[in-house]
């Protein structure tokens, strides 16, 4: 017979279930990146592109955008506290041993499983309510077989990223290129829960390079296409 508390620990890791979310409408616009690369600032800016031009049109309908809240959302849900709420931010993961640890404390903890599912339904929930532009967090694998859906990646080369890094953080440049890494690193790793064994690439339309276009130009083009397939 297996030991119990065995037995807990691999439910408390354990891979998402099978449950398939339905199929909704949209329109979702997801955006995923390498790290250094400006999502949530193009996230913004398209969500405000959108909803001017639907607004010029006569349409009393408007885009909203959401990162961070998807943390908040979902932290206020399983009551975590803020140090735990800044360790999913940084995709961090907890070892075997740091689980026994939460295990034998008195403070509640949720299973990495549960904090993903929580995750999801809220993504799953957003999109469903239509014209929202979400950043990160899986949100294309989630919401790929939304009716009305357009998954984007921004990517560009590591030297140009951990630039970036190295000028928002002030940290040094071989700092913000070990950063880029491990968080690139950690980031594939969330997305693989939810992606279970799909190759990354299917799950995008396009992929823009940060480096060699502007974000008036990803937004334009993300912007055309969303016209052409009746977003907006």
């Amino acid at each position: 017979m297996d030991n119990v508390f065995l037995k807990y620990m691999r439910e408390r890791v354990g891979k998402m279930d099978q449950t398939q979310f339905a199929v909704s409408e949209g329109p979702v616009i997801t955006i995923s990146r390498e790290y250094g690369c400006p999502g949530k600032r193009i996230g913004e800016h398209l969500s405000h592109v959108l909803s001017d031009r639907l607004r010029r049109e006569g349409a009393d309908v408007k885009w909203r955008w959401l990162s961070k809240e998807i943390l908040e959302e979902s932290a206020r849900e399983l009551k975590l506290t803020p140090s735990l709420v800044k360790d999913l931010a940084e995709y961090k993961n907890r070892s075997f041993f740091e689980n026994i640890a939460l295990f034998f404390s008195e403070a509640y903890y949720p299973s990495d499983s549960k904090i993903n599912n929580t995750i999801a339904n809220f993504i799953h929930t957003a999109a469903s309510e239509g014209n929202v532009v979400i950043v990160g967090r899986a949100a294309e694998a989630i919401t790929k077989k939304f009716k009305k859906s357009f998954h984007v990646k921004l990517i560009a080369p590591l030297d140009w990223r951990a630039e970036e890094v190295c000028k928002n953080e002030g940290i040094t440049l071989s700092e913000a290129k070990r950063e880029c890494q491990e968080m690139d690193r950690r980031r594939a790793a969330f997305r693989a829960y939810f992606e279970k064994g799909v190759p990354d690439i299917q799950f995008y339309d396009a992929f823009f390079n940060c480096k060699e276009m502007c974000d008036d130009e990803i937004v334009e083009m993300m912007v055309v296409i969303a016209e052409t397939r009746g977003f907006v």
